[in-house]
């Protein structure tokens, strides 16, 4: 079997990039020939990979671009692979209108997403008249999709009119229980602080405002309290963000940190008191669990897709009352440590990077073998 994975440009070495690392790699270790389709892709990234081949089709930087360079990827490569295993935006449309098994990865329905934004009535028209290729392409020329949680299947199933399959990503739990508290402290000067830790991409999606308006709410009640913003920086967002800082006077309770590499995202797991994760139904699953390996509290909006899970084995808390939930973790740290250390467990006994790729590849070879 050889699979082809499709992806949109790599800009950021985000979530869904390093499910796909840890997918390649682990088909690579099995002898399974693989490849990965892309527009561009992080020298980070494809360092991390073991021996699978890079296939770039160079685009303008759009969606569009991206479409008709994946597109015409697919079709040229096409005869030499077995799957196709495309992954979020623009990627799942690349496979239209070719004969092959496909295997899409949905992390999420971004397409969905977008048209609910309604920028203007232009991009809303053409989110929509995509959408609807989307949900054509999904129903004609896709044998099998997977999600990872259950509120992502029952979205997907309301947007989709088709039920997919579940699959839980993977955590590298070895990795993340082990950091470096003391690093982190001594670079970011925090050894006095309360801190909180908000993980993501500074987007209106990860809902950084509402972390900050909880700290405002909480910095005449919590000695020292730190904030601290680590993720890619969307500009015009973090804009946004400063100037509410700045007129709220909290310039030295919040520090934005830029992107970091997984290493120093553990170290900071291991400094900060409490996981803050008020994010809404878009991306940002792993970070809560990574936070778990590090024993340490978590607290997700009811819109994180695996709050349930979260809530379900109570292994974290799911409010929308961010600040109090914070003063209650402050208030009694062995209670919520005592929490936090089941979500450990949970962790390392359900969540792994082999699970997720075995389950992934059965259904490769489901496909395949349904397609002959």
């Amino acid at each position: 079997m050889r699979v082809l994975i499709i992806h949109h440009g790599v800009y950021v070495y985000g979530g869904a990039e390093l499910l796909i690392v840890r997918l390649a790699n682990y088909m690579t270790k099995k002898g399974i020939e693989n490849a990965i389709l892309t527009t561009s892709m992080l020298p980070e990234m494809a360092k991390d990979l073991d021996n699978t081949e890079i296939i770039i089709r160079t685009s303008s930087k759009n969606l569009f671009g991206e479409f008709i360079a994946l597109h015409k990827g697919v079709r040229d490569n096409i005869k030499d692979f077995h799957v196709l295993n495309p992954h979020n935006y623009p990627a799942e449309l690349s496979v239209f209108p070719y004969c092959r098994p496909v295997v899409w990865m949905c992390n999420e329905p971004v397409l969905y997403l977008i048209q609910k934004l309604r920028k203007s009535i232009l991009s809303y028209l053409k989110n929509k008249s995509l959408l609807f290729l989307e949900k054509f392409v999904s129903k004609y020329f896709i044998k099998y999709t997977v999600v990872a949680d259950e509120f992502n299947a029952k979205r997907f199933e309301r947007i989709y009119h088709s039920k997919p399959e579940i699959i839980y990503y993977g955590i590298d739990y070895d990795f993340f229980s082990n950091g470096d508290r003391k690093k982190a402290l001594e670079k970011y000067d925090l050894f006095k602080n309360f801190i909180v830790l908000h993980v993501g991409m500074i987007t209106p999606f990860k809902n950084q405002i509402e972390s900050i308006k909880a700290i405002e709410k909480l910095k005449n009640k919590i000695p020292n309290i730190k904030l601290i913003l680590t993720g890619f920086e969307e500009p015009i967002y973090k804009s946004i963000l400063e100037k509410y800082i700045k007129k709220r006077n909290l310039d030295n309770i919040v520090l934005f940190t830029g992107h970091l590499d997984q290493i120093h995202v553990r170290d900071l797991y291991h400094t900060c008191h409490v996981l803050l994760h008020p994010i809404k139904s878009q991306g940002g699953w792993l970070s809560v669990f990574e936070a778990l390996c590090a024993n340490k509290p978590v607290i997700v909006s009811k819109e994180m897709t695996a709050s349930s899970i979260i809530e379900g084995e109570s292994i974290g808390i799911v409010t929308k009352n961010y600040d109090e939930a914070i003063y209650d973790i402050f208030k009694y740290p062995n209670k919520y440590y005592k929490m936090a250390k089941r979500g450990q467990t949970w962790v390392k006994n359900n969540l792994s990077w082999e699970k997720f790729c075995e389950s992934m590849i059965k259904f490769f070879y489901k496909a395949m073998n349904e397609g002959k």
